[in-house]
């Protein structure tokens, strides 16, 4: 098998930097990836990293689809309960597009509870954290998952709050909003292009992109996914996280 001749005899690169995208489950990492991998100094692999390693536990594959949080111990590296994170490197390195580009860049929602561990194996790491309305998101996870809004939020507050205390212990973070990206992409691509120190005119960000099938520009997708929620929908929502929904100022209306 790939994985496991990659683990025992493939090569772990030194990139420069290593980018870990973070967020919940429909908030526009995948977006924000591809924008970010379209740079030419940047690698990425065909996958979510989570899929091109052995390493690293699947939350559909232990019953937690689009729910990892709400089992968080499964996911947080403990000692004795870690990934390997030299065959980690050496099987990510084997997928990537071009491993002799300067920079990777991997995605993977669960990383949100691995960002402490990652920051120590993996020199020079920087994380890009992106939030978006919770009652969207919400929408998305029970549309796409099946799972009530009321656990979708659960999801949405706890997979948010890990994410934070995490990020608080690591050097190079940036926390951005979905709807910031997606009034000002020009502007806030810049921005995550001098977080990374990389030349923004490189970058493909006004293209259109595919994303889970749809095809667009860069734009907020926050007024269909609320025009699908009922007011009880958003009633339950509020009731499971009012707290980070509270502190981000989100509401219910478009």
């Amino acid at each position: 098998m790939k994985l496991d001749r990659l683990a025992r005899e493939g090569k772990a690169c030194s990139p420069k930097k290593w980018i870990f995208v973070v967020g919940c489950y429909n908030s526009g990492t995948t977006l924000l990836h591809d924008v970010i991998a379209s740079h030419p100094s940047v690698a990425s692999m065909p996958r979510e990293g989570q899929y091109c390693t052995d390493q690293l536990t699947i939350p559909s594959e232990v019953g937690l689809t689009r729910t990892w949080a709400l089992n968080p111990e499964r996911f947080v590296p403990r000692p004795g309960n870690e990934p390997d994170a030299e065959k980690l490197k050496r099987q990510w390195c084997g997928m990537m597009s071009d491993p002799r580009l300067p920079v990777f860049i991997e995605k993977s929602i669960p990383n949100a509870a691995r960002i402490e561990w990652l920051n120590r194996h993996f020199d020079n790491a920087y994380f890009i954290a992106l939030v978006r309305n919770g009652y969207a998101v919400a929408e998305g996870i029970n549309r796409k998952a099946g799972q009530s809004v009321e656990i979708a939020a659960k999801q949405w507050q706890q997979s948010n709050r890990i994410m934070l205390d995490q990020l608080d212990k690591v050097e190079h973070k940036l926390i951005l909003k979905y709807e910031d990206i997606t009034a000002q992409p020009a502007e806030q691509m810049q921005n995550i292009m001098d977080f990374l120190g990389l030349d923004g005119s490189e970058l493909l960000a006004d293209r259109k992109w595919t994303v889970h099938g749809v095809t667009s520009n860069i734009r907020n997708m926050n007024k269909r996914s609320l025009s699908r929620l009922s007011q009880e929908d958003k009633e339950y929502i509020y009731q499971e996280a009012r707290e980070l929904l509270d502190y981000f100022d989100y509401s219910a209306e478009a």
